[in-house]
């Protein structure tokens, strides 16, 4: 009977103890942690991150494993998220997943940062630590804050410089940034009436980080033809991410035309009944709204007006009512921006008789009676001579 007892202890010192190899063979030695997922991939700095994890067991069951994140920055863990999780039991060759859920610092640079783990089985073994590479990676975003130009008001015929202002509002570097300013063309002609100078069509920019702006440069020249009005420009920019991924987007950029109406009188002269006064747009804008009125002793005698008139072109005006003397041409219009425009012009009412126009005096038919005046005198004395010569 006792050597029973002894046997049925020596078999349960013998199971104590294999029972303590095994929990020893159990320790975390034979357990790994994997990044299993991470979404969005690559997250953006101020972005939501996902981490799933897993805890692969290589060797026989395991009880009792604890997982536990410690996050530094440039993460947090999001409110409500579970710091650490005990697994009761991981099977032979089995494996358990976890997911945590953090929030991206907005002062995050693009880079690949550890997120560290650490593993352990409570009373059994060292723990174990382990980084996760998370890739963090921000999107560049190029927008037009504004648009001037040097001179800042375009006109016809003039060449002119047109700056964009730039803004990466994005969360990554902007580089090899390349930008072209393409104009409408001309529906009728097909042709573009505001063209590059030489290459002053394109820009280089080699880079553009988060938060700071650059200023895009394009010389363009104006065609004598241009209108008022403002021609609508394409600006197209291509650039790369931080993973060297191209990025290209159009913008419309407007570019106002505005002429300036210059009117000038050629010429103004009597002419029968009628002073004609004849005026030229010499400018590079139209004139609207025209009125033009004759003036003597301050009391206006004669008036015309005009809807339109456009550059280069001119037009006569007739007015009843004058007498010889000094006169104003008072004339006053408008530009395409309804900017008023007032100019006193003074003339001279001159007969025709007098053979003078504009002030200005033709003396050679006078001068052509004199000289033969002249001849016809010289001659005369010259046969006087002569008979006297004989007596």
């Amino acid at each position: 009977m006792r050597l029973n007892v002894f046997a049925v202890s020596v078999v349960l010192l013998a199971a104590m103890a294999a029972q303590a190899s095994l929990a020893s063979a159990q320790s975390v030695s034979e357990i790994s942690l994997v990044l299993t997922k991470q979404t969005p991939y690559p997250v953006e700095p101020g972005g939501v991150v996902s981490i799933e994890v897993s805890l692969q067991n290589n060797g026989s069951s395991s009880q009792s494993i604890t997982l536990e994140i410690d996050p530094s920055s440039p993460f947090t863990l999001l409110a409500g998220e579970e710091k650490v999780k005990t697994f009761t039991s991981i099977g032979a060759l089995g494996s358990v997943k976890q997911t945590y859920r953090l929030r991206v610092s907005e002062s995050a640079t693009s880079s690949e940062y550890n997120l560290e783990f650490k593993y352990y089985r409570e009373g059994v073994g060292a723990e174990v630590i382990k980084k996760i590479p998370v890739s963090v990676s921000g999107t560049p975003k190029i927008v037009i804050e504004n648009v001037t130009s040097a001179p800042a008001t375009i006109q016809p015929g003039n060449e002119a410089e047109i700056d964009v202002k730039l803004k990466n509002v994005g969360k990554g570097d902007a580089t090899r940034v390349e930008l072209s300013l393409v104009a409408e063309a001309d529906p009728t002609t097909g042709e573009s009436i505001i063209v590059p100078v030489l290459s002053g069509g394109s820009y280089y920019i080699e880079s553009i980080a988060p938060g700071e702006e650059a200023v895009a440069r394009f010389r363009m020249d104006i065609d004598n033809g241009a209108e008022y009005k403002t021609y609508m420009s394409t600006l197209t920019a291509t650039y790369r991410d931080e993973s060297g991924a191209s990025h290209s987007v159009g913008y419309d950029v407007g570019i106002p035309v505005k002429g300036s109406p210059v009117i000038e009188i050629l010429s103004a002269k009597v002419d029968g009944s009628d002073f004609k006064v004849d005026i030229e747009n010499i400018g590079t804008g139209s004139a609207k709204a025209l009125r033009i009125e004759f003036v003597q002793d301050g009391e206006v005698k004669d008036s015309s007006v005009a809807s339109e008139l456009k550059p280069t072109r001119h037009q006569t005006l007739r007015f009843t009512g004058f007498r010889y003397g000094n006169a104003i041409v008072n004339i006053t219009y408008l530009d395409e921006s309804n900017a008023l425009f007032n100019q006193e012009n003074i003339v001279t009412v001159k007969s025709p008789s007098s053979s003078e126009e504009s002030g200005a005096t033709d003396m050679s038919g006078v001068v052509g009676i004199l000289v033969l005046l002249a001849l016809a005198e010289g001659y005369y004395i010259w046969r006087l001579r002569k008979r006297l010569k004989k007596r």
